[in-house]
């Protein structure tokens, strides 16, 4: 599968009716482990650290499409240059 085949996949996948509900489960999840480490103020701090990276994790994961969409954008341009360069 070439950059541009990649690119149209990931664009088809976020605008998606599965994503837009994983997205949606994921950012209330996320709020949910915020409101938790605030609520509960004798939680441990390895609890707190977990929940911490757990966010993390789904803040990355949702933003996955877009920094994979930047690289593909990123591949097809430095692809195109290459070719402009050789054809020259």
């Amino acid at each position: 599968m070439n950059s541009k085949a990649k690119l149209r996949a990931v664009d088809d996948l976020m605008k998606s009716k599965g994503w837009q509900v994983l997205n949606q489960i994921m950012k209330d999840e996320i709020v949910s482990s915020a409101m938790s480490i605030a609520d509960n103020a004798s939680m441990d701090l390895q609890e707190i650290n977990f929940r911490r990276g757990s966010i993390w994790a789904a803040k990355q994961m949702l933003e996955m499409p877009i920094r994979l969409r930047q690289k593909l954008e990123a591949e097809i341009a430095l692809d195109t240059d290459d070719r402009q360069t050789t054809d020259d």
